[in-house]
């Protein structure tokens, strides 16, 4: 992982904390989170935990089990705090590599 995206996954750490979908973490999910955003560890890269937070969001079994089309709507069409935290968990990796590796 680049400098770049080390610091972009600290930053989105910080905010997915900091926002209303924190709630919904649990708790090793929030001190993985923390370890991120503090620079102790690098961001999440492990598919279960990108898996485990997507499946959390409404919607997500279908959108998956589409085509890229449907899977980007879907996505698109959910509010910034739902995908902030998302994007937290998966930093430096493309809408379409997430899908690829889903589905």
């Amino acid at each position: 992982m680049s400098v770049t995206q080390q610091v972009e996954a600290r930053q989105a750490a910080s905010a997915l904390l900091a926002s209303p979908f924190a709630a919904s973490l649990s708790a090793a999910e929030r001190a993985e989170m923390t370890k991120i955003a503090s620079g102790e560890a690098a961001a999440a890269s492990k598919w279960d935990a990108i898996r485990a937070a997507f499946k959390k969001v409404g919607g997500f079994a279908r959108a998956i089990a589409g085509k890229y089309s449907d899977f980007k709507k879907w996505y698109d069409g959910l509010s910034w705090w739902v995908r902030a935290p998302l994007a937290a968990i998966s930093p430096g990796l493309t809408l379409l590599e997430i899908y690829n590796a889903l589905h």
